[in-house]
């Protein structure tokens, strides 16, 4: 296990990310290793016996999770990094397992994978019980770029996009400027605005019977106000003063990212969409994406409130404490739960 007090595992864990991992970011460490109000980050370190170097880490981060009001402890496994010269299935099964076998010492109830392809073979392995497969929502705002994109693939004239583009524009403004939509929406500055209102909404969750990780204030105060690498907003809605959903939000270029979102009942879903199309439209932006892995229930109210799904290489996995009294795999392929993008990507 790595010790947080050791200056070697803290060195040759940023040495690790440099060197294997996509993202590296000045804070990154003690944002996510030490910051978390879960709790500390899990993390194995595979040493090279002969060199007595530190070649492959695998993490596991803490995440308090409600199920039917119950509270329970899970890890979700992230930051798994192996030098090219070690990559052989032998000693990458070994780091996952120990990994899982130290969340079990700890007391965690289930560990959460959502593998990319490389990975993937190695947590199946393990013994991760499939989830479900992620699922890309996407609602367009704005259609130029799209049609360009389609014409150049189908080698039509690049010009006819230009007319086309207005037609269709016209349409999807028409549709998203219709008719009245029930609440108060508006992007927040601070969290500070709504004070004490996130308290309340996660509250009203937590005793649902649903599969979901906690949303306190704490949570979406760390995870996303303070992230040290990503710009997050946040867009809320009210109703007679009452927050009745939120989502986390990013955008680049046009694409806009929904990183989260929670609402306190299911008919506030289309709301919060509709009122969040328009303010994205007001911006000039072109397409909404939302990436969950989640239950057919959530696919189905995704879909009403003005997406279109497409599959994804997501992949999720659940794996059950041996000693804990639920089979959690179960659970989820009969319940009502979704994961998002921004619970996953870390």
């Amino acid at each position: 296990m790595a010790n947080q007090g050791n200056p070697e595992h803290v060195r040759a864990i940023r040495r690790l990310w440099n060197d294997n991992l996509r993202f590296v970011a000045d804070g990154r460490y003690e944002w996510l290793y030490r910051d978390n109000p879960a709790g500390d980050t899990l993390t194995c370190l595979a040493v090279h016996e002969e060199k007595g170097e530190i070649v492959g880490m695998a993490s596991a981060m803490r995440r308090d999770f409600h199920f039917e009001g119950e509270p329970c402890r899970a890890g979700i496994a992230i930051d798994f990094a192996i030098d090219a010269e070690y990559r052989v299935f032998g000693p990458a099964l070994l780091l996952q397992r120990t990994l899982v076998e130290k969340a079990w010492e700890q007391g965690l109830d289930f560990m959460l994978g959502f593998p990319n392809l490389a990975a993937q073979g190695v947590i199946k392995r393990l013994g991760y019980s499939p989830i479900g497969s992620g699922v890309r929502f996407s609602r367009l705002i704005r259609s130029r770029g799209k049609l360009k994109e389609l014409f150049s693939r189908r080698r039509i004239p690049g010009w006819l996009a230009v007319p086309a583009s207005l037609m269709l524009d016209t349409g999807l403004r028409l549709q998203g400027a219709l008719g009245r939509i029930p609440g108060e929406a508006r992007v927040l500055s601070t969290m500070d605005e709504l004070d004490g209102q996130w308290e309340s909404l996660w509250r009203d969750n937590s005793g649902r019977k649903r599969f979901q990780g906690v949303h306190g204030e704490q949570y979406v105060s760390w995870r996303y106000a303070r992230c040290p690498y990503k710009d997050f907003q946040l867009f809320a809605l009210l109703d007679e003063g009452q927050l009745q959903a939120f989502l986390v939000f990013s955008h680049d270029a046009g694409v806009v990212l929904v990183d989260d979102f929670r609402y306190r009942h299911t008919r506030w879903i289309r709301p919060l969409f509709q009122h969040f199309w328009r303010r994205m439209h007001g911006l000039g932006h072109s397409v909404i994406n939302v990436g969950l892995v989640a239950s057919g229930e959530m696919e189905r109210l995704m879909k009403d409130a003005g997406f279109v799904a497409r599959s994804s290489p997501r992949w999720g996995g659940i794996l059950s404490n041996p000693e804990g009294k639920r089979d959690w795999a179960a659970i989820l392929r009969q319940g009502d739960w979704y994961v998002t993008d921004g619970e996953i990507d870390l």
